[in-house]
């Protein structure tokens, strides 16, 4: 349904509204307890949540757009300043991305194929045949010890060429093997499905070397990974 002029208005000024408050509670909530004008809110918000700090210049630009909509009146209901329907529209959607934020269980739960330093090689394949996915968590007695890769599984095979040849009785070969020149423990860390998106975004952000966070009930590298993100998977939000 097209929007008449004083609908666009309304819902422009309450969705506003909504983020000036918005933004005002995520302030207060970090001990900041001034008070501050739009513009400061979404800067200052802007410097310590990545999902405001997308949209910080559109913000700026709505703050200014505001006050001209609310002061360059020259009448009851006649305004030199008008949003037009996209902007609205828009403001809406922002309004909802960031004071409604995604948490990680919404989109990263999946099937985490979880491999024992016992395995076999052989059983690993099995296992991973199919799969798709190129990282597997290593548990041993029920914490995490490391993670091996098809890099890693294609580095050790390399390593057992001679000549031209590959000769491997893979049901000998153990993941243990494997991990011992793939192990990546430092490149894992580990979040609760509660996790925001825009935590896992600013984990990657402050490591570079990070390859992968791992989902687990409470966060903890004891429980059972029930999904995972690479930084590719958020480059698809």
């Amino acid at each position: 349904m097209v929007m008449n002029e004083a609908q666009r208005i309304e819902r422009f000024e309450s969705a506003y509204n909504r983020i000036d408050h918005g933004l005002g509670d995520l302030l207060r909530e970090q001990a900041d307890k001034r008070k501050h004008a739009f513009a400061s809110k979404v800067r200052i918000a802007a410097s310590r949540y990545r999902r405001i700090a997308r949209h910080s210049d559109f913000l700026l630009e709505i703050g200014e757009l505001r006050n001209a909509v609310v002061h360059n009146r020259t009448g009851d209901d006649l305004f030199l300043a008008v949003p037009s329907e996209s902007t609205v529209v828009e403001l809406e959607r922002i309004e909802q991305e960031i004071l409604a934020p995604e948490n990680v269980e919404k989109r990263f739960l999946r099937k985490v194929i979880v491999l024992q330093p016992t395995h076999s090689l052989a059983e690993a394949f099995d296992l991973i045949r199919g799969d798709g996915y190129s990282r597997y968590p290593v548990f041993e007695d029920g914490r995490f010890i490391g993670m091996v890769t098809s890099n890693g599984f294609t580095r050790w095979i390399a390593g057992q060429m001679k000549g031209s040849r590959i000769e491997i009785d893979a049901s000998k070969v153990q993941i243990a093997d494997i991990l011992a020149l793939d192990h990546r423990r430092d490149r894992v860390t580990f979040i609760a499905r509660s996790a925001l998106v825009d935590d896992v975004e600013a984990l990657f952000a402050r490591n570079k070397s990070l390859e992968v966070v791992l989902i687990t009930e409470h966060g903890r590298e004891d429980q059972t990974p029930i999904g995972m993100i690479c930084p590719g998977d958020l480059a698809m939000r």
